[in-house]
Order: C-alpha cells, then sequence, then structure tokens
C-alpha cells in the first residue's frame, strides 16, 4: 500500500527520519510565533478593520489547534507509541498545516496591504519579515515545505506593493529581493543541517566499531590493569613513605640546627665579651680561633638549613639594590685570613666599566660567591684563587678560578648533588659535609641564571656564575651584609631593655652586649613574666625569645599587642631573638606584631643594627 510503502521508506533512511523529528522538536517554536504574530497584528488593527482581521485570527488559532494536535501526535509516533505506523502521513499533514498557515498570513497580506494605518501596514510587513526570517533555521529540517512557506509569507504581500505603486513599488522589490536571500539561507541551512545529520550518523557507526575494538581491547588488558593497579599501589606506598621520610629528614635537620644555635650563641656570645677584655697577643689568638670556628660552625648550621628549606620548597629571594664594591670586600675580609693562614692568594677583580650598583639578592649572592671560594681555598695546596666578576648592564658573570688538585669530568655534575663529595673515604684531606656547592646550585637557579664548573685533575678548577642581577641608580636605598665593627656603637639605643629568655646564659650574654652601649636591662623568663614587666613599668624596646615555657614568645606579643590597641599606650618595640629563623616562622613573627628578627648567635654588629632598628620603631 502508497502508505506503507512511504512509511517503510522514510523508516529506512536515518538522515530523513532525523529531519522529521528536527522539525518536530522546531515546531513549538514557530506555532507560539505565529500564534503571537497574529494576536498582535489583530490588537493594533484600526477599529474599522478589526472584525476582518478577528475573523481571520479565529481561522488562525483553528488551524493552528489542528497543527498543535498533529504534532503531539507525530511526537508519539516517533517515540513508538501511538500511531508509531503512521509517521509519513503525520509528517505530510504537518507539512500541510504549515503551508495553510503560510496561506492564511499570504492572505492578509493581500486582503489588508492597503490599509489606511500606517502603523498596521508596516506592523504586518515586520511580521512576515521576521516569520521568513526565523523559517530559514527553524525550517530548515523541511526542505520544500520551508522554500513553500518562505515563498507565501513574502511574495503575495510584495507583489500586491508593487501593484499598489507609488513609494510602495521600492518596498515590493525589496520584499522579492528579502525573499530570494532568504530562500538561499533555508537551502543552506538544509544542505547544512543534512551534512551534519550524516557526519553524526558515520561518526556513530565509528563509535560504535570504536567501543567494539575497546571492548575486545578491555578483555585482554583486564588482567594486565590489574597488575598494573596492583603495582600502581605499591609505587604509590612507597613514594608516600619516601615523601614521609623525607618530611621528617628536613624536620629533623630544621631542629638539630635550631638546638646547635643555642649553644653556639654562648661561644660565640662569650667570645665577643671576652674581646673587650685586655688580653695578650696569645690569648687573642686563640680567641680568634674561636671565632672563626664558631663563624664556620654558624655557616653550617645555616647551610642545614638553607638546605631544608631547599627540599621544602620555601627557599626566596629578596631583592634590593646593593654595591657590588661592597660585596666584594665583604667576600675578600671574610676569606683572606683563611688563605693567608694557608700560604695563598685570594684576588678579586671587578670589570673596570662595570656598574657597581645592582639590585638582587646580595645575601645569596654573597653566600653563593663566597661557598666557591671557600671550596676553592680547600682544595688548593699551592698558587692561589681568582675571582673575576665581569657583566654588563642587566648580566653578572662571576668566575672563580683556582690552582688546585682540579676535579675528574665524570664528577662534574656529582659535585653539586647534596651530601657528595668527591672524596669520601675516611683519610680525606678536607673538611665539609657537601653541602656547599648544592646550595650555589640552588641559589643560582632560583636567580634564574647558571652555575658551570671547568676542570681536570691536576691544572685547577673554574666555576662560572652567569645570573640576571641588573645595574640600578646609585640614589636607590641600598642594603649591605657586611660585617661592622663589633665595638662599633648605634647611633641611638633604648634606654631600657626587657630581655626575655627562658635560658640565664642567654640572658646574661645578651645583657652583657647591650650593656656596653649603656642599656639598662630588665629581665623575664618566660612570656608571663614578659607580660608583667611591661606591664609594671614603660620600656624602650623588649628582645623576645620565641619558644619558652608557660606562655611563648607570639602568645606574649600577641597579649602585649592587644593591651596596647586597648588602652591606647605608646607601641613598645618588639625584636625576635630566636635560632627559628626560616621564612615562614620570621612571617609569623611579623604577623604575631613583633618589629624584627636578630637571629642567634647574636653578632654585636647586627646587635648594634638591632638597637637603632628599635629606636627607629619608636619614632
Amino acid at each position: 500500500m502508497p502508505f506503507e510503502a512511504a512509511e517503510d521508506r522514510l523508516r529506512g533512511d536515518p538522515v530523513r527520519l532525523a529531519l522529521v523529528g528536527q522539525a518536530h522538536r522546531n515546531s513549538l517554536a514557530t506555532l507560539a510565533v505565529q500564534a503571537a504574530s497574529a494576536i498582535g497584528v489583530t490588537v493594533i488593527a484600526l477599529p474599522a478593520e478589526r472584525p476582518f482581521h478577528v475573523a481571520w485570527l479565529v481561522v488562525v488559532m483553528v488551524v493552528l489547534a489542528a497543527r498543535v494536535v498533529l504534532d503531539r501526535l507525530t511526537g508519539a509516533a516517533l517515540a513508538g507509541k501511538r500511531l508509531r505506523n503512521r509517521l509519513a502521513v503525520l509528517a505530510a499533514l504537518n507539512s500541510l498545516g504549515l503551508i495553510v498557515s503560510a496561506g492564511l498570513w499570504a492572505y492578509l497580506a493581500v486582503a489588508r496591504i492597503p490599509l489606511d494605518s500606517p502603523l498596521s501596514r508596516y506592523a504586518l510587513i515586520v511580521v512576515l519579515s521576521a516569520l521568513a526570517g526565523g523559517a530559514t533555521g527553524v525550517l530548515s529540517p523541511l526542505k520544500w515545505t520551508g522554500r513553500i512557506y518562505i515563498t507565501l509569507i513574502l511574495v503575495p504581500a510584495s507583489v500586491t506593493l508593487i501593484v499598489g505603486g507609488g513609494s510602495e513599488i521600492v518596498l515590493g522589490a525589496l520584499g522579492l529581493i528579502f525573499c530570494g536571500v532568504m530562500l538561499v539561507g533555508h537551502r543552506n541551512n538544509h544542505a547544512l543541517l543534512v551534512d551534519c545529520l550524516r557526519l553524526r550518523d558515520e561518526n556513530r557507526d565509528l563509535i560504535a566499531d570504536i567501543q567494539r575494538r575497546n571492548h575486545d581491547a578491555g578483555l585482554l588488558n583486564r588482567d594486565l590493569e590489574t597488575r598494573v593497579r596492583a603495582r600502581t599501589q605499591q609505587l604509590e606506598l612507597l613514594s608516600e613513605k619516601a615523601q614521609v621520610a623525607n618530611r621528617s629528614k628536613s624536620q629533623f635537620l630544621a631542629m638539630v640546627s635550631h638546638e646547635m644555635r643555642t649553644p653556639l650563641n654562648a661561644i660565640l656570645g662569650e667570645g665577643q665579651l671576652l674581646a673587650r677584655e685586655p688580653l695578650t697577643a696569645p690569648q687573642r689568638a686563640r680567641l680568634g680561633v674561636i671565632k672563626t670556628a664558631s663563624r664556620v660552625m654558624r655557616q653550617l648550621i645555616d647551610d642545614i638549613l638553607d638546605i631544608s628549606q631547599i627540599e621544602s620548597g620555601s627557599l626566596q629571594l629578596r631583592l634590593n639594590a646593593f654595591s657590588l664594591d661592597t660585596l666584594v670586600s665583604e667576600v675578600r675580609e671574610l676569606h683572606l685570613p683563611l688563605a693567608q693562614e694557608r700560604g695563598l692568594s685570594l684576588t678579586l677583580s671587578v670589570q673596570p666599566d662595570l656598574a657597581r650598583y645592582r639590585r638582587g639578592d646580595a645575601e645569596r649572592l654573597s653566600q653563593l660567591i663566597g661557598n666557591l671560594v671557600d671550596n676553592a681555598l680547600k682544595f688548593t695546596r699551592q698558587g692561589g684563587v681568582t675571582v673575576k666578576i665581569n657583566g654588563d648592564d642587566r648580566q653578572l658573570q662571576v668566575a672563580v678560578i683556582d690552582t688546585g688538585i682540579g676535579i675528574a669530568a665524570k664528577d662534574h655534575e656529582s659535585i653539586f648533588e647534596r651530601f657528595v663529595q668527591v672524596d669520601n673515604s675516611s683519610t680525606r684531606k678536607v673538611g665539609g659535609i657537601g653541602l656547599g656547592l648544592a646550595i650555589c646550585r640552588e641559589i643560582s637557579e632560583q636567580m634564574g641564571g647558571t652555575l658551570k664548573v671547568t676542570s681536570a685533575p691536576g691544572i685547577g678548577a673554574r666555576f662560572d656564575f652567569s645570573a640576571p642581577i641588573p645595574s640600578v641608580v646609585s640614589s636607590e636605598p641600598l642594603i649591605s651584609g657586611a660585617e661592622e665593627d663589633e665595638d662599633q656603637a648605634p647611633n641611638q639605643v633604648p634606654a631600657s631593655l626587657l630581655i626575655v629568655d627562658d635560658n640565664p646564659v642567654n640572658r646574661r650574654i645578651l645583657a652583657a652586649l647591650v650593656q656596653h652601649f649603656g642599656v639598662t636591662c630588665g629581665f623575664a623568663e618566660n612570656g608571663r613574666e614578659a607580660v608583667e614587666a611591661w606591664r609594671s613599668q614603660p620600656w624602650d624596646a623588649i628582645f623576645m625569645d620565641i619558644h619558652m615555657p608557660e606562655m611563648d614568645g607570639l602568645e606574649a606579643t600577641l597579649a602585649i599587642r592587644r593591651e596596647e590597641a586597648r588602652t591606647g599606650v605608646e607601641r613598645t618595640p618588639i625584636i625576635a631573638v630566636t635560632a627559628s629563623v626560616l621564612p615562614h616562622e620570621v612571617e609569623g613573627y611579623v604577623k604575631a606584631g613583633m618589629d624584627g628578627v636578630l637571629p642567634k648567635p647574636v653578632e654585636a654588629a647586627a646587635l648594634a643594627a638591632t638597637l637603632s632598628q628599635c629606636m627607629a620603631a619608636a619614632a
């Protein structure tokens, strides 16, 4: 039968079936727009014209209602429910309904275009244009129905305008041109939709094929995945254990360095106090040995802290303007005594035309150069060490050259690894724990630079460092890490100082150091006593230890700052005197309200600078 043949053809063509489904999904929008447009045209009609418009509206609504019923039946047929064997008939009836609706609009245009109301006339033209424009997309699934719909919407109205003559001829001609454009647009949209549907079907077939292949591959790989999963779990467990061990090691290193600073503070402090007394030449020489050994010990502790920061990813640079000449002078003064003691020369030279004022982390740059010089002095028996600094306005290049024993090519990379030394035997002739060069490499990478070595056994070694350390104008504020004269008094000192520390040796040494500058000291053994002492009398400054029983330094500082804010009393400068000086720890001190940090072991020069800082903070 014809209906059954049409149904079979429709069901057997996936693209046609998809077009019918798309037309069904778009039909609700078409129905709603036509209903709203018909009501709008009727409402704005003149009273004399309204009876005709109302009658026309009734017919339009009846047709739309019939189309709604057809649309519901089409949806049920597409879903395989009622009339599922009559989908082709329903699709044809839907197309017929669209054509009838378009014919009603064409009738309205032919019958009522010569309207007395310009508003009604132009409103009708706008509505017809909008219906035709929307049909190019909404009716793109219907190849011939859409074209007939657009033609009925626009051509009768345009011809009526042309026949009417006058100025309406131009408007009618534009309507015909617009109709042609809309027909082309509908044709292109239909072709694009068909291509998309075909591509979708092809992709669907391809996906189905891939899924079948994946299923087959999955069956083959399931056992392998199970074994891989088990192995991955083992590796994750091992990785987690390694991370825990690494964190524990870093925490242990930080704790050890902190605990070592406390007795070192006593050694270095007593040495500084002893240096102020009248001594014989041999005694002063012995004191110099103690001082040098203490500072070497402090450098080892700093290296341990640096490695701890490197492993935790918290090593950061502090960029400031600095004087290159001052930095070179620091390195020379720090390492020249060791070179002279070993009968070696130490020469530092700077390119004559090189800009002397730079911007970078002077402390880390000095540490890097110092570590390279110290390493060179360790492995040089005769001759000496030469440091050459060159560059331009953007870069600095530092070369440290020695006449030492040299390094084999196979060791050129391993020497930059942590805790690695070329000679690890029990009979090795040089000291150290294998951290200096590892820290140098990390600092160079943090600065965005490079550090390389050129060497061979018997011909010495050359370390080349290069990094972007730009020049700045000399008027910028400068910083310097140079060691000041230990006996140089600060410009201003606080008259009274409260020293808070649970260690009596630390309290005594710190008091003796500041009393040399004419400072009167008071004492507290913990944070609670510090708060009580602060309440009992005014203090020009407070030196606060961090780790104390009952109440630690942070809690005491917070208590003092809260009470200052509540009572409105003058702010007292509080300086943290501590061996815990990792960046995140210092940040915590500042957040608690402290004005600075004086690291242990305490150096007299740093102490003098801190006293001046206290007075500046109080000003």
